[in-house]
Order: C-alpha cells, then structure tokens, then sequence
C-alpha cells in the first residue's frame, strides 16, 4: 500500500508547483484547500494554513443581551445620569499606535450611562454627540452613524443599572479647552439632552507642519448604546509565558504573496502545550496621502496546530505565516505587518505580538 501512496503523493507536489511558480518544490501551496498541514517542513517550521476564524468562533457567543420588560419605554434624560472618566489610545494592551492614530493621537472613551430612576428604560437608535467646553460646542466634525444592526439593537437599562457609550475622537485638534468639557447626548426617540462630564485629561495631538493636511479637523463620533462590557478577570493561560518574535523580507512586490515567520519562545522549565489552539490576529497597516488610498485590515486565524502540539521547556517553534499584499500599493510605500498572539477566553500580556515593516518594491 505504502508504495501506492509514495506516487501518488509525487504527482501531487508536482502539480502544486506547476500551479504555484514561486512555491518552493516540495511542500505545499499556502492557500491549498482542506485540513491544515500535519506535516512539519523540511526546515522544522510549521507550514500555515488558512484557518480564518471569526472572534465568536474562537471565544464563543457573546453573552445574550437583557430582554426589555413588558411595557419598559424609551429612556429620557431626566432618568439618566452619564460621565466620561477615562480615554484609551488604540492597540492592544500597551503596543503602541502605529500611522494615523499615532499621527493625529487618537482616543476612544465610553460614557457610562446609568439609570437613576426607578423604573426601567431602553436605549436605541443613533445617538449625535457634541462635546462642550464651558458650556459651547468645540468647532469640530461630528458623526454618528451606525449600521442596521445598531440601529435595531434595543438596550434594556433596569433601574440602578447601566448601558455604555463608544467615542472615537481623533485629531487634529487644536482648539482651546479653557473649562471643564462636557457632552451634550441627544437621546433616542425624542428622550431630550443628556449632559455627561468629562474628567479624563486627555486629548489629540495638534500635527503641524509639512504634510500636514491644513483643511483636516478633529472629529468625535458617536456609537450607538451597548450593554456595559462583563469586567470579569478569567483564570491566566500557561501559553501567556510565550515569546514572540517576528521576521520576514524588507521588500515585496504589490499583489504578491509574502511569506514570513513568527517565533513562539518558551522560556519556562516545562513543556507547554497548545490546547486550547491559540489563535492570531494579523493587521495590514500603510499610511494614506492625498495620493495613495490608506492600508488598514485585520483578520483573526487559528495557530495550525496540528503537527505540532507542545513547545517544550526553554525550546522554541517556529511557524510559517504567509499574507496577501495589496495589489493597489505603489512602490515606495512601506506596509506593516503585526502579529499578534490570542489565547482564548484569557486575560494575557500586552507584548505578545510582533511586526515587520516591508517597502513595497
């Protein structure tokens, strides 16, 4: 049997490399079809596999929402008490914003909004928020759009409890904010205006200079109303102990297929296994111009753990990873890669991720 099989698998290879001019003979093509490669390649490293997952295929369903109560009617602001504390710069848990967000010093904050009445109300629709500084709005752009399941999504907040806001306030800003900065939140279904204080301190940056567009303006933009996030802290994963490393060419071509590595270090005295399956997040990032249309997409995968299922004490591994890079680049324009490391259901360090930065040729 075994020297049926030895033919048949000749051809195949053959077949894929006739198919795939830049393959290297041998292994695989990175985008075959079917179960991911249980074999390791001829280097030791694990060979990718598009394993796209969604992040409910990788953590599970989000918790059900709160149904509404028989009779429950829209919020008004006099039911309603809201604050602002806290603002958070893009990325993920200390990796610092990279571009535009990096640029023009983006923020994101969440009004918590909580019911003060005694009798529960619902929340849904968009929601226009301006921000005020001593009582008048600050002269910048103001959105609220949301998409269709946004719009239809109904938050039920019961009495003493609460509902959360999304803010997205990019720069540039440079206007004054002498005085204590406060939203105005119009209410959904004529529920009137609800004030809420901000007492987080910071703001955009105020780019100037060459490049800098003189016609951009700051903007806030409003989400519509969610449940408050679950702050619960899961029990920490053994494979937070992991080390990453990323490394990959410095050029590639526009519409080509890019090919690098990533290494997960374990620098423990045990043998670390993947189970769970980790999964990863990989991010395309290039600056836009006036000229040149921005790069900014993510998509999540599962690791292929199939033949490999353990890292082993103080040892590493090291897997192939493979990215499609936009065929609308020009040469000369850089892309950054970022991976980053998921472990499911648990809280993990913020600097298991990596990147490398690519000219495009």
């Amino acid at each position: 049997m075994r020297r049926l099989l030895v033919p048949l698998l000749t051809v195949l290879a053959v077949a894929v490399a006739c198919a795939e001019p830049n393959t290297q003979p041998g292994r695989p093509a990175p985008t075959v079809a079917g179960p991911a490669p249980a074999e390791l390649l001829a280097d030791g490293s694990v060979p990718w596999s598009d394993l796209k997952i969604t992040d409910e295929e990788f953590n599970g369903p989000p918790v059900a929402p709160r149904k509404p109560s028989t009779g429950s009617e829209p919020c008004r602001a006099e039911q309603l008490s809201g604050r602002l504390t806290r603002w958070t710069r893009p990325g993920n848990g200390g990796e610092e914003p990279r571009g535009a967000d990096a640029a023009l010093g983006k923020l994101i904050g969440a009004v918590d909004v909580r019911n003060v009445s005694r009798v529960e109300c619902t929340l849904q629709g968009e929601v226009p928020t301006r921000m005020l500084v001593g009582g008048r709005e600050i002269p910048m752009l103001y959105t609220h759009d949301i998409d269709a399941a946004g719009r239809s999504r109904v938050v039920a907040v019961p009495a003493g409890g609460k509902a959360s806001l999304r803010l997205d306030w990019s720069g540039p800003f440079c206007a004054p904010t002498v005085g204590p900065l406060a939203l105005a939140i119009e209410l959904p279904h004529g529920g009137g205006t609800l004030r809420a204080p901000v007492t987080a301190d910071e703001r955009p940056t105020c780019p100037q200079g060459e490049g800098v567009n003189p016609r951009a303006r700051g903007t806030l933009s409003a989400s519509g109303f969610t449940e408050p996030a679950v702050l619960s802290r899961p029990a920490s994963s053994p494979l937070d102990q992991l080390t990453v490393a990323v490394r990959g060419p410095t050029t590639a071509a526009a519409g080509s297929r890019l090919t690098y590595r990533v290494t997960l270090g374990n620098p423990t005295d045990v043998a670390l296994a993947l189970d769970p399956c980790p999964a990863y997040l990989v991010e395309l990032f290039s600056l836009g111009d006036a000229t040149n249309d921005a790069v900014n997409s993510a998509q999540l995968y599962r690791l292929n753990c199939r033949p490999l299922t353990r890292i082993p004490a103080g040892g590493n591994a090291v897997f192939e990873m493979v990215a499609e890079v936009p065929a609308s680049m020009r040469a000369g324009r850089e892309l950054t890669v970022t991976w980053k490391l998921y472990l499911p259901h648990y809280v993990q360090r913020g600097d298991q991720f990596g990147a490398v930065t690519l000219t495009i040729a």
